[in-house]
C-alpha cells in the first residue's frame, strides 16, 4: 500500500463534484458527506465543482453546502448536456480544474474517521480495487456486459488487471497526474460516443494504457460496504475493512424490493432532509455515529470474527430478524 497513515495536519484539499437539480437527492447526499467530513476533519480545505444548471438552483436550503467549503467553481456546458453527462465531464477532467493535490470523494459516502493520510513521491494517482476484489475476479470474469463493453470499445485492459474503484481517487498536483487525466476524459468522451456512460472503464482503460500509474490504497478508504451484502463470499474481506475505515461508500441509494441494511442506504433518509429543508438533530445522530448504523451490526468491530452474520440480513432479512430474537434470548453473541 502506497498510502500511510499520518499524524500530522492534513496537507491537501478533499475535493467533491456536484451535478443536481431539485427531483433528485444528490445534494442530499453530497451535503451529508460533507458534513460528516467536517465533523471528523474541522480544519479540511473542502472544494466544490459545479456545473452552471446545478449552480443556478443553489438556493435556500440547497446552499448550505456552500458554507461547509473553501473553495467553490462553476464549470459552464452546452445547455443540452444531461446531468449525468456533465458529471461525468467533471469527474473526469478534475484534474484540469483544482490547484494543489486533492482526495475526491463521490458523493454518496460517508466519513467515519479523521482522514489522515500520506503519499510517497513517487504516487500520482490512488485509488481503492473496485469491489474490494483482486485480479481475475469471478464476478467480473462471468459478468457478460461488461465483457462486451470491453470488446465493443476494443479496450486493452485485461482482466488480469487490478480494477480500480472511481468514487475515492487521489490525485498529486503533477505532470503525470494531469496526462493521465486527460487520457481519462478523451477514453471517456469515447465510451460516451458510444452509449457507455459510466467512468470506471475509461478510468481502467487509461490505467493500462498508461503503464498503470495508479497505485492501490487500502480498502478502508473507500469501503464499499453494498457488495458485502450482495455477494455474501465477499462479506468477511470487506468487513475487515469495515472495522477500520475513514470513508464508507454506499452506492448511491435504496433499490426496491430489498431490505436496506442502513439508513443512509435508504432514499427516505435523503427524502427527509429535502422535506424538511434542512439536517435535524436525529439525522445528524446518524451521520456522525453512521459506523454504528448497521441494522444488527457489532457493539465492538473486531475484525478476526468468521463471519459478519449481520451481512445476511439485505437478502435474507425473515431469517437474519430471528437469529438476531434468538440471539436476545439466549444472551449469547454471533
Amino acid at each position: 500500500m502506497v498510502a500511510a497513515e499520518k499524524e500530522t495536519g492534513l496537507t491537501m484539499k478533499f475535493l467533491y463534484i456536484l451535478v443536481s437539480d431539485e427531483n433528485d437527492i444528490y445534494y442530499e447526499q453530497t451535503l451529508v458527506s460533507v458534513v460528516s467530513l467536517r465533523r471528523h476533519n474541522p480544519n479540511a480545505f473542502i472544494s466544490l465543482i459545479v456545473d452552471d444548471r446545478t449552480a443556478e438552483n443553489l438556493t435556500g436550503f440547497r446552499a448550505s453546502i456552500k458554507d461547509l467549503i473553501g473553495e467553490y467553481k462553476i464549470i459552464s456546458f452546452e445547455k443540452g448536456l444531461s446531468n449525468k453527462v456533465r458529471s461525468r465531464h467533471l469527474k473526469t477532467n478534475m484534474r484540469n480544474l483544482i490547484e494543489g493535490d486533492f482526495l475526491y470523494i463521490d458523493g454518496d459516502t460517508v466519513i467515519v474517521e479523521p482522514l489522515n493520510i500520506s503519499f510517497g513521491n513517487d504516487c500520482d494517482i490512488a485509488a481503492v480495487s473496485d469491489l474490494h476484489a483482486r485480479e481475475n475476479d469471478k464476478y467480473r470474469t462471468k459478468h457478460k456486459q461488461f465483457n462486451k463493453n470491453i470488446d465493443r470499445l476494443n479496450f486493452s485492459l485485461s482482466l488480469n488487471d487490478l480494477y480500480f474503484n472511481s468514487g475515492v481517487i487521489y490525485a498529486k498536483d503533477s505532470e503525470k497526474s494531469k496526462a493521465f487525466f486527460d487520457l481519462w476524459h478523451k477514453r471517456y468522451l469515447y465510451c460516451a460516443e458510444n452509449a457507455i456512460y459510466t467512468d470506471q472503464l475509461s478510468f481502467n482503460e487509461s490505467n493500462h494504457q498508461l503503464g498503470f500509474p495508479i497505485k492501490e490504497m487500502s480498502g478502508e478508504w473507500n469501503c464499499q460496504v453494498r457488495e458485502a451484502y450482495n455477494h455474501l463470499y465477499r462479506a468477511k474481506i470487506i468487513y475487515s475493512f469495515l472495522c477500520n475505515a475513514k470513508i464508507i461508500h454506499f452506492f448511491g441509494s435504496g433499490i426496491d424490493g430489498k431490505k436496506e441494511p442502513h439508513p443512509l442506504m435508504k432514499n427516505d433518509f435523503f427524502e427527509k432532509l429535502k422535506k424538511e429543508q434542512g439536517i435535524g438533530e436525529d439525522s445528524l445522530k446518524v451521520i456522525y455515529n453512521a459506523k454504528n448504523g448497521f441494522y444488527g451490526g457489532p457493539q465492538k468491530w473486531v475484525p478476526n470474527v468468521r463471519f459478519p452474520l449481520f451481512f445476511i440480513y439485505r437478502q435474507f432479512p425473515r431469517i437474519y430478524s430471528t437469529i438476531l430474537f434468538v440471539k436476545k434470548k439466549l444472551h449469547c453473541s454471533i
